[in-house]
């Protein structure tokens, strides 16, 4: 069997290929069947996984309903906020098309990093560039489907007045 080495997109865009290989070797390959759930929202979860092929749906569910969140295909990840903090699953991942996954454990991630060398920062770097992405596209999902009250979102809020907080403190001190 021919070892694979995972390819230089998405997360993995700022390791060179000795990173990448030596990264590889810290994790394992899962196939994954259409329909598959790979992820259970509410489910523990402490995994990262690289799409190798396939087509997965990350999905949620509001208020007794089914919201999409996103489709990830070759190249892309899934599960990089339980590699940082494991616990429950925010959405549920399932296998749209059969496909290979990589993953790697939340403990092996820690090893992989704690040597010290610039492919830690730059698999850091890659999975920072993938949440600030993500981030934005669930900012987007949440007024798109009107989940919070627009006033309360964190880009729409208006600073408040300092003159009223500043009365307000002082009515409180009298």
């Amino acid at each position: 069997m021919i070892p694979i080495i995972l390819p230089r997109e998405g997360i993995l865009a700022f390791m060179d290929d000795e990173s990448r290989e030596r990264l590889t070797s810290y994790g394992s390959i899962l196939p994954a069947s259409t329909g598959q759930v790979l992820i259970q929202e509410g489910e523990p979860q402490s995994c990262l996984y690289i799409v190798l092929s396939g087509l997965y749906h990350v999905s949620t569910h509001i208020r007794a309903r089914e919201v999409h969140l996103d489709a990830v295909s070759e190249g892309d990840c899934f599960g990089e906020v339980a590699i940082f903090q494991p616990g429950p699953a925010s959405a549920s991942v399932t296998c749209a098309s059969e496909g290979a996954l990589w993953y790697l454990e939340s403990a092996s991630l820690q090893h992989f990093l704690s040597d010290g060398s610039p492919a830690g920062c730059a698999l850091l770097l890659g999975i920072n560039t993938i949440l600030s992405r993500r981030l934005k596209r669930a900012n987007t999902v949440i007024t798109a489907n009107e989940i919070v009250p627009s006033f309360l979102s964190v880009r729409t809020r208006k600073l408040p007045d300092m003159a009223e907080l500043q009365r307000r403190r002082e009515s409180r001190e009298e």
